[in-house]
């Protein structure tokens, strides 16, 4: 049997251990990790793993009879190469290619790469992806820019549930990775108001980097009313990405009539909101979760083209042997945007930028 190490995810605890490298078959491919971002949602599981894995329950996403201190393996925002073809493959990329992929197995029923329990991620040395849903990547794109897809997509898709008009007014509260794939997002699409909220300043300086048009701190001003006087009558789109669901019902109470809220953070818990807020301004409420493969393949794209600084979206790089660290530090206050794994090496997080 051969071993590989792979970062588990185990009753909140994330350690760096010895596991089985998987098999790949009919359909899919053995890839080898070049870099895998550290994602919200990861932070989310590690730290609300119990709410997590019973939501899993109840949609039918754990395997049947696991209970939750069933182990996972992290890591779904990847570059990656290609080492092995499985069966019933069309083998029409070299071995070596270098390659990203929505992280989805329809081989598996849908399983979700470093999401679903039993199912490897990309914070391991290798992992299994399906042939046809492989995208080759560009030469001159580094590993870490690549990873980058994966959120800008997310973003891409929250801005289309939000159906987002050039004279419409975005109001993105949250300026992290997710938040400032929104404003990339919007910015690409030409809207012409995007307003950034965030209470640290470093953010929104940034964000204005990303296409935020204006920056607002909510402790200092009221970033739902800021934005309703900069829309001056026109449509306001609020996105939600912050991942504290307290958030969402003082949205709903301070909106303007006929504004759009998109949720794209993360939420598990419980939440109260009362609707008749909504109803009398005819709200339109939307939740955005991934994205379709086409709006994937059009962030790889831009990344491409370099229409993204993506370099200013990650601040820091960690190998193996400091995963357990690094994510005792992005639990607490801190300062990264993204954290990219190499889990090809060791080493502990080295903070960029």
């Amino acid at each position: 049997m051969s071993l590989m190490n792979a970062i588990v995810l185990q009753d909140g605890e994330v350690t760096l251990q010895q596991v089985e490298l998987p098999k790949p078959q009919a359909g899919q491919v053995l890839v080898r990790s070049l870099a895998c971002g550290i994602c919200g949602s990861d932070i989310h599981i590690a730290r609300h793993y119990n709410e997590v894995f019973d939501f899993y329950r109840k949609l039918g996403m754990m395997p049947e009879g696991a209970d939750n201190h069933v182990p996972v393996m992290l890591g779904h925002e990847f570059c990656a190469e290609v080492v092995e073809f499985g069966p019933e493959t069309q083998q029409t990329l070299a071995l070596g290619t270098r390659v990203t992929s929505v992280p989805i197995l329809m081989s598996q029923n849908g399983a979700g790469v470093g999401v679903t329990p039993g199912v490897n991620g990309a914070y391991s040395e290798y992992f299994i992806l399906d042939e046809a849903q492989l995208l080759p990547v560009p030469d001159h794109l580094p590993a870490e820019a690549v990873a980058l897809t994966e959120p800008l997509a997310v973003g891409l898709h929250a801005v289309n549930r939000g159906e987002v008009g050039t004279e419409d007014t975005a109001l993105v509260v949250g300026c992290g990775p997710i938040g400032l794939a929104v404003i990339s997002a919007l910015h690409l699409q030409g809207v012409g108001n995007i307003i950034a909220a965030d209470l640290q300043g470093e953010k929104l300086a940034l964000a204005r980097e990303f296409g935020a048009t204006h920056v607002v701190d909510p402790g200092e001003q009221d970033e739902v009313a800021y934005a309703a006087e900069i829309a001056a009558g026109n449509r306001v789109v609020i996105f939600e990405c912050v991942g504290i669901h307290k958030l969402i019902e003082g949205f709903v109470k301070r909106a303007p009539a006929n504004a759009t809220i998109v949720v794209t953070g993360i939420h598990t818990a419980e939440a109260n909101i009362n609707y008749a807020y909504a109803t009398v301004k005819e709200l339109d409420m939307r939740f955005s979760y991934y994205y379709q493969p086409h709006e994937f393949a059009q962030c790889l794209q831009e990344l491409t083209e370099s229409r993204v600084p993506w370099n200013k979206l990650l601040t820091g790089k960690v190998g193996m042997d400091g995963v357990s660290g690094a994510f005792k530090q992005l639990m607490q206050p801190n300062q990264h945007i993204k954290v990219v794994i190499e889990p090809w090496r060791d080493g502990e997080l080295q903070t960029l930028n």
